[in-house]
Order: structure tokens, then C-alpha cells, then sequence
């Protein structure tokens, strides 16, 4: 599954990325892609996630920034609202856009799969952080379990039954 975020779109419906983001920019997208990274990893089917911002990064080199099986795109010359329709229509034909932006989603309803507000799949990437958060990295691989086949004789009262017979016996 390919998910297309509207990044700047997402990071405000984020509190703790909302405050980040009006003092440094690049801090701000850096703490969505960590965030994407962990939704990732603790989503079953590892979906491909692709998010574009507008502008350009200081960073950026021409084509996508590949972070983690996150793909970062900016937009440079246009608006990010064209670029995601245009990846929606060329490349990425049936994927889930994440936006709040409703011209956007009624623009690119005919060709993703999905449109998701920002505020759902914010709640999605707090439930993956929730979970890392439960989940002790250093635990121990578990042990296969052994046959639990029954052996001995199928016809005898299992153990706690014979003792609760010789107490009532023994009343």
C-alpha cells in the first residue's frame, strides 16, 4: 500500500510538531519522519509512504530523499498541491492521500484509493507511538513451544479431579 502526505498540511494537526515547526522548519519535518518511521515499522504491511512538501530543503538535490523507506519529495517550482495530483495520476495511481485540504481531495478522489484528514491518520501515528512505547525492544526471543501432546493413560481423571475425588472421599 503507497500513502501520499501532504506534509505541511499534517504537521500542524501534530501538537507537539506544531510548536516544533514555527521555530525551525527543518526540526519539523525531521519529527514527522520519525513519527512515519515508527508508524511504519509497527503497521503490518510496511506501507510505502511518500510525503511532499512545498518548497525546496537546503538539503535537497533533485530528486527524492529516501529516509527510512519514507520517500521525501519537495516541490521546488509549484505548489505541493500539484505535484501530489500528479503523482496520484502517474505514479502512484490508487494510494491513500492524507490531506486536510478539501480542493485537494476533491481534485484527487478519482485517482487515489482513499482520501484520509489529517486529524484520523494523526490518531493512526499516536496509536504507533503508543504501541513502540509498550513494546521492550530487548525482549528475548521466545522459544518454540513443545508438543503438547498428552502421553499416559487417556482413560485416568486428570491430576486435579483425582485429588478433589480423594478429599470428598475422605469427608
Amino acid at each position: 500500500m503507497r500513502i501520499v502526505i501532504d506534509g505541511y498540511n499534517l504537521i500542524p494537526a501534530i501538537s507537539e510538531l506544531r510548536r516544533v515547526l514555527h521555530q525551525d522548519l527543518e526540526a519539523g519535518r525531521e519529527g514527522l519522519v520519525g513519527m512515519l518511521r515508527n508508524y511504519r515499522r509497527n503497521s503490518g504491511g510496511n506501507p510505502q509512504i511518500t510525503i511532499v512538501f512545498d518548497g525546496k530543503s537546503h538539503h535537497d538535490h533533485g530528486g527524492g530523499k529516501n529516509a527510512g523507506g519514507i520517500e521525501v519529495l519537495f516541490s521546488r517550482h509549484e505548489i505541493a498541491d500539484a505535484l501530489i495530483l500528479r503523482l496520484l495520476k502517474d505514479r502512484y495511481k490508487g494510494a491513500v492521500l492524507v490531506t486536510s485540504d478539501r480542493a485537494l481531495g476533491e481534485a484527487a478522489a478519482p485517482f487515489a484509493s482513499a482520501v484520509v484528514r489529517t486529524g484520523e491518520f494523526r490518531d493512526r501515528l499516536q496509536q504507533a507511538a503508543f504501541m513502540e512505547e509498550d513494546s521492550p525492544e530487548d525482549e528475548p526471543e521466545r522459544t518454540p513451544r513443545r508438543d503438547t501432546k498428552k502421553k499416559g493413560n487417556p482413560r485416568r481423571a486428570p491430576k486435579k479431579e483425582r485429588r478433589r475425588n480423594r478429599q470428598l472421599r475422605n469427608l
